[in-house]
């Protein structure tokens, strides 16, 4: 199988409110395949979100290496880091993070980099079961629409990882198995999937689990 993502020996740490550093990632070394579904589990505060941040390229590591496609991305440069996110990987967060003038079609034709006709983005949008409100306001959408369009968006372009972080919060039942969907339909089209969450949801669809508590034990 191929990496689609390696973290090597990662570590990171932020600045408390007296200015002292606190280490978060102690080391951390993973890496997720083409065509996997790997759930980082883990409460709040625990490092999920710093993990899916340098993999993302959205934060940079104090020491260790990222590698994206087998491309050591660690040090890129903002221009080089926002193309690479563009291009090669999709992103979800736990609030969709969408434009809310702009339409549900819209915001995905925005992350678009390939021209399409109206018809084919709205078999996108089917997918998601979103045809029907392809013209509405992302602001008149309601949460669980909201976030499927944010998926729609993340995998547009076809990236080879789709990171996703807390992407079932505040989610019904209904919109969760549509997410859930979404993740099995990106790793069977080859792409590598790492959710961060406590939802034990994630269990029906992840081919390995990644508990944090054990993920930084290894490194002490």
């Amino acid at each position: 199988m191929t990496s689609v993502l390696r973290l090597e020996n990662i570590t990171k740490s932020f600045a408390d409110e007296r200015g002292n550093r606190q280490l978060v990632l102690p080391g951390v070394s993973m890496n997720v395949e083409a065509g996997e579904i790997v759930w980082l589990r883990g409460e709040s505060g625990s490092g999920k979100s710093t993990i899916l941040n340098i993999s993302g390229l959205l934060s940079t590591p104090d020491t260790g290496r990222v590698w994206i496609d087998g491309d050591d991305r660690t040090n890129a440069s903002p221009r080089t880091a926002s193309l690479v996110r563009s291009i090669e990987i999709g992103m979800v967060f736990q609030s969709s993070n969408l434009l809310p003038e702009l339409t549900a079609m819209e915001n995905v034709l925005l992350a678009s980099r390939e021209s399409t006709t109206r018809a084919a983005m709205i078999e996108q949008l089917e997918r998601f079961g979103l045809a029907a409100v392809a013209d509405r306001q992302a602001k008149r959408l309601s949460g669980g629409q909201q976030q499927r369009v944010a998926f729609c968006r993340a995998l547009i372009n076809r990236p080879s990882l789709l990171l996703a972080d807390e992407p079932s919060s505040g989610l019904d039942r209904a919109n969760t198995e549509v997410i859930l969907d979404a993740m099995r339909t990106g790793a069977n089209s080859g792409c590598g999937v790492l959710v961060a969450s406590h939802d034990e949801v994630f269990q029906q669809v992840a081919h390995r689990q990644l508990p944090m508590k054990e993920l930084l034990l290894e490194q002490k």
